[in-house]
């Protein structure tokens, strides 16, 4: 009976993409966690790619991103966000109440542990249970079970870079900073808007950032080039302009030092005995912003530990949230009868 109310269902809201996973069914949603909303009349327009797709083109529409730095900013539109994704995925069951499984920043507030709840239930959630993106995606990746095996996550998100230490199946030490890959983005704006007098908007900073940037050094790779368009600041007319991977460096150097340095900073709360095994563990990279060529071997600079990316999908830590749900079983627990659930910070037993 409970099947038919909805199959479990875990959900990585992230503040660029949400990514839904669906009992027996996988990975079933990867969608920009954006909405469209008209100035006029206030009602929601799109969500998603089509809300994406409608940005800047009218003046009556006006996007909202309901997730902030890993926490709901917009708590009506982060519950009609999450309903209309637990409706459509869960086929014709119209008022789906699937047990529920979430991804959180590891250091997010009570203040935002209770606004994700509200929405949550408002949503149609029948149970709720919080799970640090750190121990999410090292079990969707594989690197703990139930043992005394150690891992080392940094997943790097888009506006949140999520340090996690975890041993024995529970979370040693973690550290978040505001930091990403939108953080990127913002950089290149404001080089482009700086040395050429340029407004760019977020996607062709994305797009450049994605093309042509790199950590330097590159080595032996010749510099690439992208050619961006936007608009001059002066005239208002649109202008096209060719970025190199050089500009793209020079941009982005400062946020990358400050998403190595919070990698820094988690590593450097364990305890000695911790310290010692971390040299042959090394750090995962996850996250969208993890793929950025060269920034593997900049950690392995700074932190004199090995560095290699995770899962290159993105989908690590949605993957692990549905591995710790279905490891809970179906029997309830403090985390989901409580009415304020708290993050879940040790892995279930196998």
């Amino acid at each position: 009976m409970w099947d038919y109310a909805g199959r479990d269902t875990a959900i990585d809201f992230g503040s660029a993409t949400v990514r839904m996973h669906v009992r027996g069914r996988g990975v079933v949603c990867r969608e920009p966690s954006l909405l469209a909303r008209s100035r006029r009349s206030g009602r929601i327009l799109a969500l998603g790619v089509p809300a994406q797709q409608m940005a800047g083109r009218s003046p009556d529409v006006r996007l909202v991103r309901p997730i902030r730095e890993g926490a709901p900013t917009e708590t009506d539109e982060a519950e009609y966000l999450m309903r209309h994704l637990v409706r459509t995925h869960h086929r014709r069951h119209y008022m789906a109440r699937p047990r529920l499984v979430m991804t959180v920043p590891s250091g997010l507030s009570s203040v935002h542990y209770r606004a994700l709840q509200f929405s949550a239930y408002q949503a149609g959630a029948r149970r709720l249970t919080l799970v640090p993106t750190p121990i999410a995606a090292a079990v969707g990746m594989g690197l703990i079970e139930s043992g005394p095996e150690i891992a080392v996550v940094a997943d790097i998100g888009a506006e949140v870079t999520d340090v996690g230490v975890i041993a024995f199946g529970g979370l040693v030490t973690s550290h978040t900073a505001h930091v990403g890959g939108s953080t990127l983005d913002r950089a290149i704006a404001a080089l482009v808007r700086r040395e050429h007098g340029v407004a760019l908007s977020p996607a062709a900073a994305e797009a450049a950032k994605i093309a042509v940037g790199a950590v330097p050094p590159i080595g032996r790779h010749p510099a690439r080039q992208a050619a961006v368009e936007g608009r001059e600041v002066t005239t208002g007319l649109p202008r096209r302009l060719v970025l190199t991977t050089t500009d793209v460096q020079r941009a982005i150097e400062g946020p990358v030092t400050r998403i190595v340095e919070a990698i820094r900073t988690g590593l450097g709360g364990c305890s000695p005995e911790i310290s010692g095994e971390l040299l042959s563990v090394g750090v995962t990279l996850t996250g969208g912003s993890a793929r950025l060529p060269g920034l593997d071997r900049l950690v392995r600079e700074r932190t004199g530990l090995d560095a290699w990316l995770g899962d290159d999908t993105g989908d690590a830590a949605v993957i692990g949230a549905a591995g710790v749900l279905r490891a809970a079983g179906s029997q309830p627990s403090a985390h989901d009868i409580t009415p304020h659930p708290q993050p879940l910070t040790t892995v279930p037993q196998y």
